[in-house]
């Protein structure tokens, strides 16, 4: 998908999501910020359900053009992250940038649910979207209890291998990351929570063990349940 980017344009780029610029003008310039993979699933994790749907909509969806009110509203934004990275105390600083970029993504989804409510049908087209999207809503219902491609290809009625490239062509990571994905989302989430203790976490996340759940959350995030949970909840 090609398309222009003009004066006031807002673009939105979710990780994992591939583009590239052909060619710019020799006025053109822009202010932006960008989050890693691990931020951004941070930020998610912070936002309440989610629906998988949005993510589909964001893809397609990644240009507004908005007016100067709303143009200096985003510019006012962003030297809000500058100013508040440059000036906050390290050690409440990344939770500060959270909050402030869980407010950007909630915005989009409150436009999301507002536009689908309006238009009444789906973003998704083509087969391989409607495929990849039934399967992010299937990991969403069943992430706590189900891991494996074979059971979601299963309810799709297409084999594993055709489900993985498909998600792969679409999303740009493969099935089994996008699960993996989810179920961090969930364990960031749980942990936010200071009133559950990691055991209370594990069994609602779905692990047999405090012991799997903190190797699986090791693999993904490179850190333990309990460090984690250091970063969110600051105290000096």
């Amino acid at each position: 998908m090609r398309s222009p980017i003009s004066e006031n344009d807002i673009v939105t780029i979710l990780p994992l999501q591939l583009v590239s610029i052909r060619e710019v003008s020799d006025d053109f310039s822009m202010t932006f910020f960008k989050v890693d993979k691990e931020m951004f699933l941070d930020i998610m994790s912070g936002l309440g359900k989610i629906t998988p749907d949005f993510f589909f909509y964001m893809r397609k969806n990644f240009l507004y053009s908005v007016n100067d009110v709303d143009r200096n509203r985003f510019l006012g934004f962003c030297r809000t992250i500058d100013l508040r990275g440059s000036n906050d105390d390290p050690v409440f600083l990344r939770e500060t940038i959270l909050h402030l970029l869980r407010i950007y993504y909630w915005d989009f989804y409150v436009l999301f649910q507002q536009t689908t409510s309006a238009k009444k049908r789906p973003f998704v087209n083509t087969n391989k979207e409607n495929i990849a999207m039934r399967f992010a809503m299937l990991v969403g219902e069943h992430h706590k209890t189900r891991w494996e491609v074979a059971f979601y290809a299963d309810k799709l009625c297409i084999s594993p291998v055709y489900l993985t490239k498909v998600v792969l062509e679409v999303n740009g990571q493969s099935a089994h990351e996008m699960i993996a994905d989810y179920v961090v989302i969930e364990i960031k989430t749980l942990l936010r929570d200071a009133r559950l203790d990691i055991k209370a976490v594990a069994r609602r996340a779905g692990f047999a063990n405090q012991s799997s759940l903190s190797r699986f959350f090791r693999l993904h995030t490179g850190m333990s349940p309990t460090e984690y949970r250091r970063t969110i909840h600051v105290t000096r």
